[in-house]
């Protein structure tokens, strides 16, 4: 683990492992600590996406109580775990923005906490695309056990010129939290956030939205088990029955 402020951060992130830990302090250092955390990893990411994979996981459990739900387990893993490790398949970085990094210990990931202290998606959002070594991130809540790799690279290849989010649009409309964010989009989130404005969709400017239609995504995920994110008790066992399972705290 390293947190910032220590004068020798490399040599304590190769004593202690890898996870890399980031608070509010470090907003100025992250052009630093980002290049070199992504110099000790390259090696290992030549065949995966120029992008990092943000995992949102700074929600408060309001509505299931206990530990946090993304270490709740469904098809034998716990949610995060499922999710990392999809992420770390496709990715060449992975952050995840959370509110109590010491939970987040012994992750292969570099943990980050919001820069806006508001606690809000897209707080989230806007400190895992600011931390992000890449220019693209595709952001996720830390809640949803299906995520689908299908999906996620129709995203990334349909990525156009002039485009700075490709979206998902089901039967209920768009989806935020499953999508691709260009670094461009920053200075809108930075905008909002000072205005109070917290509504993710109000970032997006029409012409640079790139929507994946319905249509596309039901062939991609028959199921649309990709939206499927677990708030209550009820919703963990539904996902556990979706995989196969029951009865598992």
């Amino acid at each position: 683990m390293i947190c910032c402020g220590q004068k020798n951060y490399l040599s304590s992130f190769l004593k202690h492992g890898n996870t890399l830990i980031l608070s509010s302090s470090s907003y100025n250092q992250q052009g630093r600590i980002g290049f070199e955390y992504l110099r000790l990893r390259k090696s290992r990411n030549l065949t995966k996406f120029d992008c990092t994979g943000v995992i949102l996981a700074g929600g408060t459990n309001s509505r299931l109580p206990g530990k946090k739900k993304t270490f709740r387990q469904v098809g034998g893993k716990s949610i995060l775990e499922q999710i990392h490790t999809l992420f770390t398949g496709l990715f060449k970085e992975v952050i995840l923005v959370v509110n109590d990094p010491e939970d987040f210990t012994g992750i292969d990931a570099m943990v980050v906490t919001d820069i806006s202290p508001t606690r809000c998606a897209l707080a989230g959002l806007h400190s895992g695309l600011f931390y992000a070594s890449f220019p693209w991130i595709y952001a996720t809540a830390c809640d949803v056990p299906f995520v689908s790799e299908a999906v996620i690279r129709h995203l990334w290849a349909h990525r156009t010129k002039g485009k700075e989010i490709i979206i998902p649009r089901t039967r209920e409309g768009l989806e935020p939290l499953f999508a691709l964010y260009h670094k461009n989009c920053l200075p809108r989130m930075e905008k909002n956030l000072e205005e109070n404005c917290f509504m993710i969709k109000k970032i997006f400017k029409p012409r640079r939205v790139r929507e994946i239609p319905p249509d596309i995504l039901e062939k991609l995920d028959p199921k649309m088990q990709f939206k499927f994110n677990v708030n209550t008790p009820e919703d963990l066992e539904t996902a556990r029955k979706m995989a196969g399972e029951s009865g598992k705290k």
